[in-house]
């Protein structure tokens, strides 16, 4: 909302609990990265890894990328090295969470006791 010079808008998002700035915001709640994980944790998935989807794209002019020689690839590289960077995950437009859901232990035979993962896509 502040890039957009919302500035009361933003004022009010970082107050909020859920994070909303407003009634018009179309966004039901944001999660920050802990919520985020602990919510899927809760669920019964193991967290894998957490990347952090658009840290840059959104910020840079798209005159720029469209005109600049590999501007774009560029950029593309420089999202790809930020997306695992967990200082990057708290501006990231989206957070993508990977993580594999564990076989419940009751229903574990005597074989399966390893504990291995049983994947299943989220």
């Amino acid at each position: 909302r502040a890039l957009a010079g919302h500035f009361t808008e933003a004022r009010t998002a970082l107050g909020d609990p859920a994070g909303r700035w407003g009634e018009a915001d179309p966004v039901p709640h944001r999660f920050t990265p802990d919520q985020l994980t602990g919510l899927v944790e809760a669920a019964g998935v193991r967290v894998g890894a957490v990347h952090g989807v658009r840290v840059f794209a959104d910020l840079v002019p798209g005159v720029l990328v469209d005109t600049e020689p590999g501007a774009l690839d560029a950029l593309l590289k420089l999202e790809a090295a930020a997306a695992e960077e967990p200082a990057f995950h708290a501006v990231a437009t989206q957070l993508h969470v990977l993580g594999e859901k564990t076989a419940p232990a009751e229903s574990a035979t005597q074989e399966d006791q390893s504990l291995r993962p049983a994947r299943t896509p989220l």
